[in-house]
């Protein structure tokens, strides 16, 4: 149930987000919302997603609407779930435990990821059988070795590896704020976070609580007699690097759960991990944060789902804002559907209460959205996107 005091407040993720926005400092908030270069490719997302066009049928038989499905050999109360943001932790303290909890109780998935503010073990117990887990490949096999030694003790049954990562990002607005991990603290970001008193107020006293922020995964295997910049540099370079078929393949002989692939975009690629072994696909070209020109994931779903067949278990995010956009992705042949910056978000308008409200928020959007199309199943959306029926005329299929 919604709590209508909190849905009147913020009944959109777009409010959600406008008011997460003011509360950050600009460092952090432009970290989190912006992409690579001027966003092209964070505008590309949202501009796909807008103009798919889906069929209402009012003629068909109506009854209950039903929003439950079978994924992976588990059950899901809703089609979506929490994608990995490495640094959602410095959106907000904890922010990944009170997803991972709320994520439990609303019975969809949480992922939390290798570069997370909380640890695996945390994670995993706080979401149970819904914790999913992130893997940017570790490039030292000791390390890479414990990481999976790790995951499977915890009891994590889903493995993601990401793979869009080849090298080294540069975003432009971090350069120009001067953001690093650990945050390098000056003049500037001093008066940013004087401006912003609500987040550093909850910081520090985080901090007094549990000192400071770091990364509960890795932390583990960095020299910590060097300094913590030189730690952060080699946090980063460990996990940089090609995942090719070859090596995916590698990593599916050393995992005994499900394992899935992050980053996809090539119908192409997409063949090669299923064939080296991947349980499931994630179309994704992160959030448009690694490549500016990178085509829209809502555009190059319906491709990948041609190449691999109606029946592979295919999963998408990029640009998801509400229930409708959940429904735009199932409709092009998602079979579930991953969204990272509105939850984060939701943390930071609402606090704890904001994790179980955006997963309300969006199931009664969801549930709106069939019913409007007159979908009382999650699988009569494939029969819904415009052009996937004889009645559609070619003219309509997308607008540009």
């Amino acid at each position: 149930m919604i709590d209508p005091r909190l849905e009147r407040r913020f009944p959109s993720v777009a409010d959600i987000e406008t008011a997460a926005v003011r509360i950050m400092p600009n460092f952090i908030g432009e970290y989190i919302s912006y992409g690579m270069g001027r966003g092209d490719c964070v505008r590309r997302n949202r501009a796909a997603l807008a103009a798919v066009q889906l069929m209402p049928r009012y003629a068909s038989t109506g009854g209950p609407i039903t929003t439950h499905c079978e994924f992976l050999a588990r059950h899901y109360d809703v089609p979506f779930g929490v994608a990995p943001v490495g640094l959602g932790g410095l959106a907000w303290p904890r922010a990944q435990e009170s997803l991972a909890r709320a994520a439990r109780t609303h019975k969809l998935p949480f992922t939390t990821a290798t570069f997370s503010m909380s640890s695996l073990e945390t994670v995993r117990e706080l979401g149970g059988d819904y914790a999913w887990f992130q893997l940017y490949r570790p490039n030292i096999p000791h390390v890479q070795e414990d990481m999976l030694r790790r995951a499977h003790v915890a009891g994590y049954d889903v493995l993601i590896v990401t793979v869009d990562v080849p090298a080294p990002s540069r975003r432009d607005h971090d350069l120009r704020n001067g953001f690093s991990i650990p945050p390098s603290f000056n003049f500037a970001t001093a008066l940013d976070i004087l401006r912003h008193p609500k987040w550093g107020l909850a910081f520090a006293a985080n901090s007094l609580r549990s000192g400071p922020v770091k990364f509960e995964n890795v932390i583990r295997y960095t020299d910590k007699t060097v300094d913590a910049q030189h730690s952060m540099r080699f946090i980063s370079e460990m996990s940089m690097g090609h995942i090719d078929a070859q090596i995916f393949a590698n990593l599916r002989a050393q995992w005994n759960g499900k394992l899935i692939v992050k980053g996809v975009l090539s119908a192409d690629d997409a063949l090669r991990y299923k064939d080296a072994g991947a349980d499931a696909i994630i179309v994704s070209n992160h959030g448009g944060r690694q490549l500016e020109a990178a085509p829209a994931t809502a555009d190059m779903l319906p491709l990948v789902r041609a190449a691999v067949g109606d029946n592979y278990p295919l999963i998408v995010d990029g640009g998801v804002r509400s229930g409708l956009d959940i429904c735009r992705m199932l409709a092009l042949g998602a079979d579930f559907v991953l969204l990272g910056r509105p939850f984060y978000y939701a943390i930071v308008a609402m606090g704890d209460v904001g994790a179980s409200h955006i997963m309300s928020l969006l199931k009664a959007e969801l549930t709106c959205t069939m019913g409007q199309l007159g979908c009382t199943s999650l699988s009569a959306l494939r029969q819904r996107h415009i052009g996937a029926t004889d009645s559609a005329p070619t003219s309509l299929r997308h607008e540009r």
